[in-house]
C-alpha cells in the first residue's frame, strides 16, 4: 500500500483545483510562468477512472468551456438558491474574478458574452484542462489513470483508498466525482457510495439543468429548431415563475438555456402536466399592432414568409397548421384569425409531463448532503480529514457558467483547506 497524504478522487475541474489549491496555499495562487513555482509541500495522488483528465469538462459549453459568469460574487452566490448560503463562502475565497486571473496569469485571457457567460478566449475547453494538468505536472501530482475506486475505509486516523490493483494510505481525501449526469464521462455516482461508507447521507439525485418532455408532439417536427430569446412563465405550487434566455426545440419536447433554468425549479420535484406559457417574442410589447402595420403595407404576401423574419418559417408553419391558420395572403386572414395567429406568438400553451433522464442532464441535483458538510472548509462534519467538492455535492446553479465556477471555488476552499489541517 503506497502512502499519502492527501489522496483526490476524480481529476475534474474540482479535483483538479483542489490540487493546485494544495500546492500553493499560502503562497500566490497566480504566480506567472517564469517565476519560481511552489513543490507540493504534501504528497498529493489523484485517482481517475478515465485514461485521461477531465472528460467533462472537454464538453462544457459545446467544448468552449463556459467557465463562469459576470457579476458580483454576491449576485453569484444569489443565483444558486436555495444553496446560496453554502456556497457563499467557497465563491467569496475563489471569487469569478480570481479564476479568471488564475487562468490569465497562465496565459489564458477570458471574454465576457452578451448574456454574462465567460469562455476562454480561443473557445477551447482543451486550453483550460492543459493549463490545470501543467500546474500539477510542475508540482509532481502523480495521476493514476484507469484506476477505478472501489472503496474507501476509515483506519485509525487514516484513510485506505482501495481501486483497482493499487491501494493507498492517506491522511487525507477530498472526493470529487462529480454526480450522475454525462454518466459517458465518468460520473456514475461512485462518490455517493463513498460518502455513505463513511457515514454521510445522499440527496435522491435527480436531473437538474435539462431539457424537458412535452405533451405536444408538434415539438419533435421541430428538434433543431432554435429561438435566440424568448420569456417562461409558470406557476408551481401557486408561486409564479418567469425564464428568459435561448429555446431550441428537440424530439421530445424543449431545451435550451431558459429551459434549463425552469428545469432547476422543478427537479426533484413530483409535477403533473405543467402549465407553461412561452412569448416567442417578448421584444415585442405589441406585436398585434406590428403585424397589422406589416400586413397593411403588404397584404399580398404569403403569412408564413411575411412572419419568417421574426421567427424560423419551420416554427411559422408549424403553428399555423397546428391552429388551422390557413397558408394564403396576409391580407385574406380575418381579425379572428389574425388575433389567434399573435396569441400562439405572445402566449404559447405547452404542457411539461417529464424531464429528459439523469444522463442527459448537464447538471445532478441531489447528492452528498449539504449540512453535514462545513461550508467553510468543505470538511466533512462527520469524518475528520474527508472533504468533497464539485458535484457530488447536494448544490447545483442555473446554466451559464455557475456550476462550473463552483466546481472550481469548492475545489480551490477543500484543496485549501486540507493543507491547513495537515499543517
Amino acid at each position: 500500500m503506497i502512502e499519502s497524504d492527501i489522496c483526490i478522487i476524480g481529476a475534474g475541474p474540482a479535483g483538479m483545483m483542489a490540487a493546485v489549491a494544495a500546492t500553493d496555499v499560502g503562497a500566490n495562487l497566480c504566480v506567472r510562468p517564469g517565476q519560481t513555482h511552489r513543490s507540493a509541500p504534501t504528497s498529493i495522488v489523484i485517482f481517475e477512472s478515465n485514461t485521461t483528465a477531465g472528460r467533462k469538462l472537454l464538453l462544457t459549453g459545446r467544448g468552449r468551456c463556459n467557465l463562469t459568469h459576470t457579476g458580483k460574487p454576491d449576485d453569484i452566490i444569489r443565483a444558486f438558491k436555495p444553496f446560496d448560503r453554502f456556497v457563499r463562502h467557497c465563491i467569496y475565497e475563489f471569487t469569478p474574478q480570481k479564476l479568471r486571473d488564475f487562468f490569465a496569469s497562465r496565459g489564458l485571457d477570458t471574454v465576457a458574452e452578451e448574456d454574462g457567460s465567460i469562455f476562454p478566449v480561443t473557445n477551447s475547453a482543451t486550453n483550460i484542462k492543459q493549463i490545470l494538468l501543467d500546474e500539477l505536472n510542475k508540482s509532481n501530482i502523480k495521476i493514476f489513470y484507469g484506476k477505478k475506486v472501489k472503496s474507501i475505509e476509515k483506519r485509525d486516523e487514516r484513510f485506505a483508498v482501495l481501486s483497482e490493483k493499487l491501494d493507498i494510505s492517506a491522511k487525507s481525501v477530498i472526493i470529487a466525482t462529480g454526480g450522475l449526469s454525462w454518466p459517458q464521462t465518468g460520473s456514475t455516482g461512485d462518490g455517493y457510495k463513498f460518502a455513505q461508507i463513511l457515514g454521510h447521507k445522499i440527496i435522491k439525485p435527480a436531473a437538474s439543468v435539462v431539457p424537458l418532455v412535452t405533451a405536444e408532439k408538434f415539438c419533435s417536427c421541430l428538434a433543431g429548431v432554435g429561438i435566440g430569446n424568448v420569456s417562461i412563465s409558470c406557476k408551481i405550487n401557486n408561486k409564479k415563475f418567469s425564464y428568459a434566455g435561448p429555446l431550441i426545440f428537440t424530439h421530445k419536447g424543449i431545451g435550451g438555456p431558459a429551459v434549463f433554468d425552469l428545469s432547476r425549479e422543478i427537479a426533484g420535484l413530483s409535477y403533473n402536466n405543467l402549465k407553461i406559457h412561452i412569448d416567442l417574442l417578448p421584444a415585442f410589447k405589441e406585436l398585434d399592432k406590428t403585424v397589422a402595420d406589416l400586413i397593411g403595407k403588404n397584404p399580398k404576401r404569403n403569412i408564413i414568409s411575411l412572419l419568417s423574419q421574426f421567427l424560423p418559417k419551420a416554427l411559422i408553419q408549424t403553428l399555423c397548421n397546428e391552429n388551422k391558420i390557413p397558408d394564403t395572403a396576409a391580407g385574406q386572414l380575418s381579425r379572428q384569425i389574425r388575433k389567434t395567429l399573435i396569441e400562439k406568438l405572445k402566449n404559447l400553451p405547452l404542457t411539461i409531463i417529464s424531464a429528459e433522464p439523469i444522463e442527459k442532464a448537464t447538471v445532478t441535483r441531489g447528492g452528498v448532503d449539504i449540512s453535514e458538510i462545513d461550508s467553510k472548509t468543505m470538511q466533512s462534519k462527520l469524518c475528520k480529514g474527508l472533504f468533497f467538492a464539485g458535484e457530488v455535492i447536494n448544490v447545483d446553479g442555473p446554466c451559464g457558467g455557475y456550476n462550473l465556477q463552483f466546481a472550481f471555488s469548492s475545489g480551490f476552499l477543500a484543496g485549501k483547506s486540507v493543507i491547513k489541517q495537515l499543517e
